[in-house]
C-alpha cells in the first residue's frame, strides 16, 4: 500500500519555491540544497511595479529598489523602465494585502501569497516572468495549485483560482488549478522528502541541462547519498 503524503504534519514543512524547483528538476533541487540563493532582484521590481500606483513614479520606484537592494546594478533600471511601461495600460490588481504567508500543515508546505483584496476575495500571483502565448506556465501551474491547499487550509476558504500578473509582459492571466496540478504537487513533495532522506533523485525525462549551472556535477556521476555532497550540520 502506498504511503499518503497528505495528513503528515510532524515532517519538515517545504516552500512552495523548493517545489517549483523540484518540478524543473528533482536534482537542481539536490544541488540547490547546499548553496545560498540569488537575489531576488527581478521579483523585488516586479512586485514594486504590482504594487505601485497607476502614474507611479519611476525615479521613487527605483530609489527603493536601492534600499531594499543595497548592491543592485544601475542596468537593472532598464528592467524597471520596461515593465512600467508594460504596465501602464494593464488594469492593476486591487490588493489590500501583499506578502501573506500561508501554510498546509496537512501537505507539510508553505509560501507567499504575493496580494489578496479583502473587498473581492481576489487572489493573485505576481510573476517577473514573461507571459506565454496561451494560458501560464507549467510551473506557475503548480505553484498556483501548491497555494491553493495553503489558502484552502489558512483561511478555510475554497478559492477556484488566481490572477496571474506577467509583469514583464504587461499581461493579466485568469487559472484555476487543476486535479493534475494538485497530483503534480504531491508527487513533488514525495521527491524531495526522499531527497531530504540522502536518495539520489533520476533524471527527468527532459532535463533542463543546458541552462542549469550544476551540469558538470551531475554529469560527472552522482554519489549514492547526499552526505558525500553535504557536510553534516550545514
Amino acid at each position: 500500500m502506498t504511503e499518503s503524503t497528505y495528513g503528515k504534519t510532524l515532517q519538515k514543512s517545504i516552500s512552495i519555491s523548493s517545489i517549483i524547483t523540484a518540478f524543473h528538476c528533482p536534482r537542481q533541487y539536490m544541488f540547490y540544497k547546499g548553496n545560498e540563493g540569488k537575489p531576488a532582484f527581478r521579483y523585488s521590481i516586479c512586485k514594486l511595479v504590482s504594487c505601485a500606483e497607476k502614474n507611479a513614479d519611476e525615479e521613487g520606484l527605483w530609489s527603493t529598489v536601492c534600499v531594499i537592494h543595497p548592491d543592485i546594478s544601475e542596468e537593472y533600471r532598464t528592467l524597471l523602465h520596461d515593465c512600467l511601461n508594460a504596465m501602464r495600460h494593464t488594469p492593476v490588481r486591487p490588493w489590500t494585502e501583499t506578502d501573506i504567508p500561508v501554510r498546509s500543515h496537512a501537505a507539510g508546505i508553505h509560501g507567499l501569497l504575493d496580494k489578496y483584496d479583502a473587498s473581492s476575495g481576489a487572489y493573485t500571483i505576481t510573476r517577473c516572468t514573461t507571459a506565454p502565448k496561451n494560458g501560464c506556465w507549467p510551473e506557475d501551474a503548480v505553484r498556483a495549485a501548491a497555494l491553493l491547499l495553503c489558502i484552502e487550509e489558512t483561511t478555510s476558504k475554497k478559492p477556484t483560482g488566481f490572477s496571474i500578473e506577467y509583469i514583464p509582459s504587461g499581461i493579466i492571466r485568469w487559472y484555476e488549478p487543476t486535479p493534475k496540478d494538485r497530483r503534480k504537487v504531491f508527487h513533488l513533495i514525495r521527491q524531495i522528502r526522499e531527497i531530504e532522506k540522502g536518495s539520489i533523485p533520476c533524471k527527468p525525462m527532459c532535463p533542463p541541462c543546458a541552462r542549469c549551472q550544476f551540469t558538470s556535477r551531475c554529469e560527472s556521476g552522482a554519489p549514492q547519498r547526499l552526505s558525500f555532497l553535504f557536510k553534516k550540520g550545514e
